[in-house]
């Protein structure tokens, strides 16, 4: 019997390593899952959020089996993402593709990966500095004019001397290319319009109390832009307690999840830009592949938008 037991203690131990041995390729790099498979490091901004979570999705699915995808969700932490960047670059990935936390603040991490000869990707967010292959973002002056496009034809039809309320964010550059865009195709189009009031918030509360004011103020409007969905959805709550729904219209920007449902209500809430995450994701991926064949990108990548509507989504070539 003790014979017994000490066979069985040397297939247990065997077993074990076995077992230790295979599983080990799980963390290892590229290398001990398919030969020379390249590596691409991740960080978005936040993944708490529908539209990082499908850019996530995007690369993943776009990836498919030719990269291993190291993703980090710094959740808005700038020092998390430095941090994370810094790790991809001691890790020796091939390629990072980033979302980063804060255009300034990112810099140094930029700076690393440079040292480290390691491209970068940017998505979304255009750091204001430090080294990178491109930018990859939504078109968001072109998304400005469809949003003006569509207005004149779908809301504006007729009026030569509309009331027009602006909601933006005047740090954000995104927000200034948005309202810019809608701007260029009033002054061309309808250079009778009136600005009302172009006014800057940060939350959906925010915009809400700036819309009471507004409404206050003014006896006629007759259409609100916003360059976010908080935007139009506090405007939205604005417009409904004063009762005037039948008179303002509401175009947003982003086509949230709650923005399409209100939209799908055919009320106030007229239309909003949507952008598409999983396209932003897809250039990403190809930018990585270009980069590693040594090919050189363009310092800007924009990316089609269009107009989420009840009736559906309208892109540009349908507004010429």
């Amino acid at each position: 019997m003790g014979r017994m037991k000490k066979l069985l203690a040397v297939l247990l131990i065997a077993t074990m390593a076995f077992v230790m041995t295979g599983c080990s390729t799980e963390e290892g790099g590229g290398d001990d899952k398919g030969g020379d498979k390249k590596v691409i490091g991740v960080s978005l901004m936040t993944l708490q959020y529908e539209f990082f979570q499908d850019i996530k999705a995007g690369i993943e699915k776009a990836a498919g089996d030719d990269y291993e995808i190291v993703f980090n969700d710094p959740n808005m932490d700038l020092q998390a993402q430095i941090d994370a960047i810094e790790n991809f670059c001691a890790q020796k990935v091939d390629a990072i593709i980033l979302t980063c936390v804060d255009g300034e603040g990112i810099i140094p991490a930029l700076d690393t990966c440079e040292e480290a000869d390691i491209p970068v990707i940017t998505v979304d967010y255009k750091p204001s500095g430090g080294k990178y292959e491109t930018y990859i973002g939504s078109d968001n002056f072109l998304g400005g004019q469809l949003a003006a496009k569509w207005a004149l034809k779908n809301v504006l039809d007729g009026n030569e001397e509309p009331n027009i309320v602006f909601l933006n964010n005047p740090m954000s550059v995104a927000s200034v290319e948005r309202v810019n865009g809608f701007k260029d195709i009033l002054e061309k189009e309808i250079p009778g319009a009136k600005i009302v009031a172009e006014q800057g918030g940060d939350s959906r509360e925010a915009f809400m109390s700036i819309m009471e004011d507004v409404l206050m103020a003014n006896d006629r409007v007759d259409l609100v832009f916003s360059y976010s969905a908080d935007g139009g959805l506090g405007s939205y709550d604005a417009i409904q307690a004063a009762g005037r729904e039948d008179e303002v219209s509401v175009i947003g920007f982003d086509a949230s999840d709650e923005e399409q449902s209100v939209i799908n209500e055919g009320g106030c809430y007229k239309g909003s830009i949507k952008q598409f995450p999983e396209k932003l994701a897809e250039t990403a991926v190809e930018c990585v592949e270009k980069v590693l064949d040594g090919e050189t990108l363009e310092e800007d990548i924009g990316v089609e938008v269009g107009v989420y509507t009840a009736d559906g989504i309208v892109y540009a070539d349908e507004l010429q």
